[in-house]
């Protein structure tokens, strides 16, 4: 343990960067002394923690076109079930809903045309309107003045495909995962459909909160959170995850971020973790641009296989821990204030204006 403090001490406690631009290269750290520092959570699968008892709901949106208005069923071990609807030629079904809860009992989004054995509710009966070909992409977007509530898992049956769940009003988690899901979307922007193709999501406000069982997307390959603002009071546990945060015009794929003027007061973080919140996966990208709005971590964010970014157009504090087993960096315009652990096992980049 004498080993571990000498090693953290050059990257922890004591720094406030108020102006000026600093960097450095902390010694390599291997995941072993990762595990003696506290980091045994970092693979925790979620499946194994208790979600609350909710039975969930999710009703179309009568409003919304024909084409629009998925069929919600019922599978026979009464798992809810949703036939999704016909995909464009550009392989996007788009699903509108009044509500969108999904209960502990999970929720299966159909995209098989014939009849498929699932993990959630056995075996289910092809979709009668993918005879046209499956989706490539699921878009599930909800109409509503209430957020959305994930307490369970989202699986997808049949042909793997991306899931896009995305709610103006909010998404608030606990306990939820992602099934057989190539990417996984999170969003309270609302989406940007052209001729069938999914162009990307217009950010206004809203918020995603993360709490109790977390949320687990470490099946997916990658996992996009795009909101105002992000609470993370439980765990985060993905693959590739990625976070745009801020009043913004995201693309579909994350590749492109166009800051927008805001109509509402921000709020007080673009980013907040909590003392019991933790962001684990191999890489991490977490980027808020709103003006003056900055990033406050009490929790863990861990990259445990490659780099970990960090950039906020406010300030930072960071009174918790923040490693990757590659690089670190961190940019904030407002200037960090550590009290915390910074940590890779490569080099380690700070900087402020």
């Amino acid at each position: 343990m004498q080993v571990a403090s000498e090693l953290v001490s050059a990257a922890q406690g004591g720094v406030d960067h108020r102006g000026g631009r600093t960097g450095g290269t902390l010694q390599p750290i291997s995941f072993a002394l990762w595990l003696v520092l506290g980091w045994v959570g970092l693979v925790q699968p979620l499946s194994a923690q208790q979600a609350p008892t909710d039975p969930g709901r999710i009703a179309a949106d009568p409003g919304a076109p024909a084409n629009q208005r998925p069929t919600v069923v019922t599978s026979a071990n009464g798992t809810p079930q949703v036939n999704i609807t016909t995909p464009s030629a550009g392989g996007v079904s788009r699903n509108t809903y009044q509500q969108f809860d999904v209960g502990q009992q999970g929720v299966i989004l159909n995209n098989s045309r014939g009849d498929v054995q699932t993990q959630l509710g056995g075996w289910v009966q092809g979709n009668p309107w993918l005879a046209t070909g499956t989706a490539r992409v699921i878009l599930n977007e909800v109409n509503s003045s209430n957020p959305s509530h994930l307490n369970g898992y989202v699986e997808v049956a049949g042909a793997r495909a991306q899931v896009v769940i995305a709610n103006p009003a909010g998404i608030q988690v606990n306990g939820a995962g992602f099934l057989n899901a190539s990417r996984v979307t999170l969003t309270t922007g609302t989406p940007i459909v052209s001729n069938g193709v999914l162009e990307g999501y217009r950010v206004e406000g809203g918020s995603v909160g993360v709490g109790g069982a977390g949320l687990d997307t470490s099946r997916a390959d990658y996992t996009d959170i795009i909101t105002r603002s992000l609470q993370v009071n439980a765990g985060i546990w993905a693959n590739q995850l990625q976070a745009s945060l801020g009043s913004n015009v995201v693309s579909a794929d994350h590749s492109s971020v166009q800051v927008q003027p805001a109509a509402t007061a921000a709020p007080a973080f673009a980013l907040d973790v909590g003392a019991l919140g933790g962001m684990y996966a191999n890489r991490i990208w977490l980027v808020g641009n709103e003006h003056g709005v900055g990033v406050r971590n009490a929790g863990k964010i861990g990259a445990q296989a490659g780099e970990l970014v960090v950039t906020a157009d406010g300030r930072l504090q960071n009174i918790g821990a923040m490693h990757a087993q590659q690089d670190l960096r961190i940019d904030a315009s407002g200037g960090i204030a550590n009290a915390g652990t910074l940590m890779a096992a490569r080099s380690t980049r700070v900087a402020s204006k």
